[in-house]
């Protein structure tokens, strides 16, 4: 403002014709918008080199984070890993089950079958006895 009224002043005392105090406006005016334009510039690049510290300090705040976050990630895949091994291992010992499970009724048919032919060899040699008896009994009366 203080160059305006210097103008004004130049103007009044004869210094300055209208044509030169308009193109000394004109002047003015753009060194104004300049200086807009820079003051606009410098609150920016204020305004980022505040950003840039908030970011700075988001990403010490946040490194810890990341650092526990990778170590949980180092833990789960070798739970997973572990998981896996615990998996196979269950699949390995159904496989045996089952293996063993077949056998027993396999053995459980056997000894029915065992049983069952003792049974037989038991009644049969019952009644050999009873015919031998039966025979001596024949015999000795004869």
């Amino acid at each position: 403002m203080e160059f305006r009224s210097c103008l004004d002043t130049a103007m009044v005392l004869g210094l300055l014709d209208s044509a030169q105090l308009d193109e000394l406006q004109a002047i003015l005016a753009d060194g104004e918008e300049m200086i807009g334009w820079y003051a606009e510039a410098n609150m920016r690049m204020t305004e980022w080199c505040s950003l840039e510290q908030e970011l700075s300090v988001i990403k010490e705040q946040v490194q810890p984070a990341m650092a526990r976050l990778k170590e949980n990630d180092l833990v789960l895949q070798r739970e997973n890993e572990e998981l896996a091994q615990v998996e196979v291992q269950i699949a390995e010992l159904q496989a045996r089950r089952d293996l063993i499970l077949q056998r027993r009724d396999g053995a459980v048919a056997v000894g029915t079958e065992l049983k069952s032919s003792a049974r037989q060899i038991l009644k049969a040699t019952i009644e050999k006895k009873r015919a031998l008896a039966e025979r001596k009994l024949i015999r000795a009366r004869w």
